[in-house]
């Protein structure tokens, strides 16, 4: 059963403000969802049924809540390329990068979330590049969603339940994994969306 708890988002008509988001519910490894502001991001909402973009998960440094997430054209130092990258949660939901957003609890026990997060992380340390050519079958680049259909994968869990979709967009292949293909997973509990 799907349990949505909604908290209202107040003040985000600056470049930087984010909604209050309620790290107290916050756990390792919650999946973290986003429509963007970018060209690509428009392209897939026009195809993707809940109008996200993008999606990261959730991991708990020693500074505080972030986001491991494949991204392209957010760049964070002058010769920087798209790739895996943590950003702290803030960043991630800011106006200047998200017009909406939700987080949903995994249904993986804690120490399955926790070797998932510890996973990503190790994306983050190789710089796992974004794939802008959006094939599944390959991964030695992952796009967001490949990201984490793959870290799902290694523990013999298909989180997109089968799902595609056909993209029928100009740099989309035919079928590729969009957001909604894994929030339409039922055993997810979302629990916050601005």
């Amino acid at each position: 059963m799907l349990l949505l708890t909604v908290f209202a988002c107040s003040n985000r008509t600056g470049t930087g403000n984010c909604p209050e988001l309620p790290y107290e519910l916050m756990r390792e490894g919650d999946l973290v969802f986003r429509r963007g502001r970018s060209l690509t991001s428009n392209m897939v909402v026009m195809k993707d049924k809940h109008s996200y973009s993008h999606i990261g998960l959730l991991h708990k440094s020693d500074s505080g809540w972030c986001i491991i997430h494949s991204v392209n054209d957010e760049y964070d130092f002058e010769g920087d390329f798209d790739r895996v990258k943590i950003d702290r949660v803030e960043k991630f939901f800011s106006a200047s990068r998200a017009s909406a957003g939700a987080i949903a609890h995994s249904f993986v026990d804690d120490s399955i979330a926790g070797k998932i997060s510890q996973m990503a992380l190790e994306h983050v340390k190789d710089s796992t590049r974004f794939d802008s050519s959006f094939i599944t079958d390959e991964n030695s680049e992952l796009y967001c969603t490949e990201l984490i259909y793959e870290l799902y994968k290694e523990f013999g869990i298909d989180i997109t339940e089968g799902r595609r979709t056909k993209a029928g967009l100009f740099s989309f292949p035919d079928e590729i994994i969009f957001p909604s293909d894994i929030v339409e997973n039922y055993k997810l509990d979302i629990y916050f969306v601005f």
